[in-house]
């Protein structure tokens, strides 16, 4: 088995999705997540205290995966003209998603059960800070509205990921 990251084994939170994406979040217990990945129920606890916190995990692992190609995408974009920023996030949060297909729809499929809002958080914060750091260099923006405006970006590309998870993905960003 790999080596397990703070959000648990890969290999247990892949086999959750493929449970949700094949069956339904009904057919996601312990038990078959176990067998799936090839780690032992009891493993599986060491992790997850039950299963809420290993749909909680897989949400975070998909945040955490859209933040990162966002944060590098405001490192690259900075410097930038502010429509080359808005157009490296947008294509940033695009690839991000894509080829995600499972992962989304499984979030999609248990997010009401598990509706914590507060597992998108941690990524504002981090989106927050890497788009502050992208706009400082705007000369004709003061630094009030720079606040402001990486305020906004963080909001939205939240509000877009939140979206996702309580409405499902648009096919055409699935590509």
């Amino acid at each position: 088995q790999g080596f397990p990251d703070e959000d648990g084994p890969t290999e247990v939170l892949e086999a959750a999705v493929q449970i949700i994406t094949a069956n339904g979040s009904r057919a996601l217990t312990t038990t078959r997540v176990a067998k799936r990945s090839g780690f032992a129920v009891g493993t599986i606890y060491q992790y997850f205290a039950n299963k809420n916190e290993l749909m909680g995990a897989m949400v975070r692992r998909h945040v955490d995966h859209v933040v990162c190609f966002l944060e590098i995408a405001c490192r690259d974009a900075h410097g930038g003209h502010p429509e080359e920023m808005v157009d490296a996030l947008a294509n940033a949060f695009i690839a991000a998603n894509a080829g995600h297909t499972r992962e989304v729809r499984a979030i999609h499929a248990v997010w009401q059960q598990i509706g914590r809002a507060a597992l998108l958080y941690e990524g504002f914060a981090r989106l927050h800070q890497a788009t502050l750091d992208m706009i400082s260099g705007v000369d004709e923006m003061h630094a009030a509205r720079q606040e402001a405006t990486s305020h906004a970006l963080a909001s939205i590309l939240i509000g877009m990921l939140h979206a996702l998870f309580e409405r499902g993905m648009d096919e055409a960003l699935m590509i």
